[in-house]
């Protein structure tokens, strides 16, 4: 056991315990957003009905994710995190006693807003508690409380839904007020980055005498570079959705057994919850920009193989290289936007990412399947032009200085492994 904690969670430190904690228990809970569909259905919404509802729920996850970072400046990472959890856990709630359509819609919405919200926020204390060494590696335990729980989230959600629907949303409920009074353990001093980013006071006061017009300095624009690169990974995210997409309606359309889909899915989750943190032992000594044009180019690479024909080696083939991708892919990217960021600024960068991201989730599955439409390969074409846009794109983008800083030898009985000096933000080259 003693090997175990070494060798996967050395450096895990009490706030990063909290927030994987967290997202593992909101995610075993996050079922809502898969089963809103049979939910209205149950309520006997129509078609035309439910497809408003995704859609508007679709949009408020990402306005979610794009508002964190703002959230987190006014309120502090500890308060917008209790806020947006607080939030998921009173509309899980509602959503089991409102009816009506407009009702619905916004508490749903409202909900799945918190849901994302959550998530940059919590890499946000990921990328401040992690030692520059063990950046990745703690990125990866985060991911793997994430794939935790939305792996058995659905499995939950389906015994709560064969009790009853109303059982199903308080369930949702209760793992996010769960999850909500788990945030309380969190620090509370600005000492931590917890707290909010704007002064006040005499700090505020002191801050305006530095500035020649007497106003506050304005914070600094995020990098061209780094939106272009967050614009780029949310294209790998949109062709990584095509597994809820044009990735099904193709295994349905190909006359593979229906049990095909969730067994493919199963070993992609599977495959990253044991191997992902390993992974990082690599992945994470490599330059930032190596490790993540290796993992675009794996995502779009392995969807693109579909093109030759959905045979099950070439199904089976294609899952092993895209799930490699977003083990390589996303534990960087979230390190990346940590060290990209100046002090203080890291809510905001990860909330960009967050919103690509997510925009990339939400219009991913509906292009495919539009595009299917038209032309069973097409979606697969889309994913191999997206693999010469993104691979080259990141890889140029990324600077050529981020990359894993050296293994410092931590004091005897240091839980943490500090390094001996901090990594400076990355400058946007001229």
């Amino acid at each position: 056991m003693t090997k175990l904690r070494q060798s996967y969670f050395a450096g895990v430190t009490r706030p990063i315990a909290i927030v994987s904690l967290g997202v593992f228990i909101n995610r075993l809970g996050g079922f809502f957003a898969l089963f809103l569909t049979i939910i209205m259905a149950d309520r006997g919404y129509s078609s035309r009905e439910i497809t408003v509802a995704l859609v508007t729920c679709a949009l408020a996850g990402m306005t979610g994710a794009g508002l964190s970072g703002w959230l987190a400046g006014r309120l502090g990472l500890r308060g917008a995190l209790l806020l947006v959890s607080s939030l998921t856990s009173c509309c899980a709630y509602a959503a089991a006693v409102v009816r009506g359509l407009p009702a619905t819609v916004v508490v749903s919405a409202l909900l799945i807003a918190g849901v994302q919200a959550y998530g940059p926020l919590a890499q946000t204390v990921v990328g401040i508690e992690a030692a520059p060494e063990r950046k990745v590696r703690m990125f990866a335990v985060y991911r793997l409380g994430l794939n935790l729980g939305a792996t058995a989230g659905p499995l939950i959600g389906s015994f709560l839904m064969e009790w009853s629907m109303s059982a199903l949303l308080i369930g949702n409920g209760i793992a996010a007020t769960s999850a909500t009074l788990l945030l309380l353990a969190l620090p509370t001093t600005t000492a931590h980055g917890f707290g909010p980013v704007r002064p006040r006071g005499r700090q505020q006061k002191s801050r305006k005498q530095l500035t020649e017009s007497g106003r506050s300095a304005p914070r600094r624009r995020i990098s061209r570079r780094y939106t272009a690169s967050c614009l780029l990974f949310g294209l790998v995210s949109l062709v990584y959705a095509q597994q809820t997409g044009a990735f099904a309606l193709g295994l349905h359309g190909s006359g593979q057994d229906a049990h095909v889909y969730g067994w493919l899915l199963a070993m992609n989750a599977i495959i990253v919850v044991v191997s992902e943190v390993s992974m990082t032992r690599y992945s994470g000594r490599w330059p930032r920009r190596t490790a993540i044009a290796a993992g675009a180019a794996c995502v779009c690479g392995g969807y693109a193989l579909n093109a030759l024909g959905l045979s099950l080696a070439v199904l089976v083939t294609g899952v092993l290289v895209w799930t490699a991708g977003e083990m390589l892919l996303e534990p960087v990217a979230a390190a990346y936007a940590s060290e990209s960021a100046p002090p203080g600024e890291g809510p905001r960068y990860q909330a960009l990412l967050g919103l690509c991201q997510s925009a990339g989730m939400s219009v991913g599955p509906a292009l495919g399947v539009y595009l299917y439409g038209y032309g069973s390969t097409l979606p697969w074409l889309l994913c191999a032009g997206a693999l010469l846009v993104t691979a080259p794109g990141l890889y140029r983008l990324i600077p050529r200085g981020i990359t894993a800083p050296p293994v410092a030898v931590s004091p005897a009985g240091s839980p943490s492994g500090l390094p001996a000096a901090p990594v400076r933000p990355v400058e946007e080259a001229p």
